[in-house]
C-alpha cells in the first residue's frame, strides 16, 4: 500500500527537529487519515512552530515549565506536570495530546503576556493569573538573591563559558540550561554598556579560558548558594 506524501520523515525535519523512528510524532506521520496529507503536514509544522515560540516566551516571561503545569491546573482546571510540558516543548507527545495541550497553552501565553502587562486584572482568569504571577514572582526573588551571587562570580571568572560549563552551573543551579545561557548573554551587554571596551584586557577578560567549575566551587564553600 502506497504511502501519503507527508509520511516522508523530511517533513518532521523542516525545521531541523530529529525525531527518531518511534518518536510519537514520527509515529503519527505515517498514519494515514482522511484529510489532505498537505492539511496534515501543516499542522505538524504548526505545532513544532509553537512549541518553539512557547518555549521562548515561557523563558523570557521568567517561568519554569513546572510554573506553567502549577499554573494551568489553577487557571484552568486542567493539572501538568513539568515532565508533561517539558514534552511538549521537545515535540515528545502523541500528535492528539499534542493538538489537545495547544490551545490551553496558547490561552496560558495570552492571559500571561495580558497580566504582566497589566491588562488582564479585570477578568477572573487575569486576576487569578496575576495572583500566581505574584507568588512566582516572591519565590523567585527570595531564591534569586543566592543564585545570582555564584552567576556573578562565575561571570567574573569567565564571562564566555562553553556550553558545557554553563549545563554544569545550571545544573548545580538547579535552573534550565537556556535560563543560565540568556542570563550570561544579558549580563556580557549589561558589562558591555558599563564598561565600554577601550581595547584588549581589561577585568572581564582575566581568565578567558576560565573553568566554571572552581568558581562554583568557591560559591558553594562559603555559602553562596545559600537560600534563606
Amino acid at each position: 500500500r502506497a504511502r501519503s506524501p507527508h509520511s516522508h520523515p523530511h517533513a518532521l525535519h523542516a525545521h531541523g527537529h530529529v525525531h527518531g523512528p518511534h518518536s510519537p510524532l514520527h509515529a503519527h506521520a505515517h498514519k494515514p487519515r482522511a484529510l489532505d496529507p498537505a492539511d496534515d503536514t501543516a499542522d505538524l509544522e504548526e505545532l513544532e512552530h509553537f512549541a518553539k515560540t512557547f518555549k521562548q516566551r515561557r523563558i523570557k516571561l521568567g517561568f519554569t515549565q513546572g510554573d506553567v503545569g502549577l499554573a494551568m491546573g489553577k487557571l484552568y482546571g486542567n493539572d501538568f506536570s513539568q515532565t508533561t510540558i517539558s514534552r511538549f516543548e521537545a515535540l515528545n507527545l502523541s500528535f492528539k495530546n499534542m493538538c489537545k495541550l495547544k490551545p490551553l497553552l496558547q490561552k496560558w501565553l495570552e492571559d500571561a503576556d495580558s497580566s504582566l502587562s497589566g491588562g488582564g486584572g479585570a477578568t477572573s482568569l487575569g486576576a487569578g493569573l496575576a495572583e500566581a504571577v505574584g507568588r512566582r514572582r516572591k519565590k523567585r526573588t527570595s531564591i534569586e538573591s543566592g543564585v545570582r551571587v555564584a552567576l556573578e562570580k562565575a561571570f567574573l571568572h569567565n564571562p564566555k563559558p562553553t556550553s558545557e560549563e554553563i549545563a554544569a552551573l545550571a545544573d548545580s543551579l538547579c535552573m534550565e540550561k537556556e535560563v543560565v545561557r540568556v542570563w550570561f548573554c544579558n549580563r556580557r551587554q549589561k558589562e558591555k554598556r558599563i564598561n565600554p571596551p577601550a581595547g584588549e584586557g581589561g577585568a572581564g577578560a582575566a581568565s578567558p579560558g576560565g573553568s566554571l567549575l572552581p568558581a562554583l566551587a568557591h560559591s558553594l564553600s562559603h555559602g553562596g548558594l545559600a537560600v534563606h
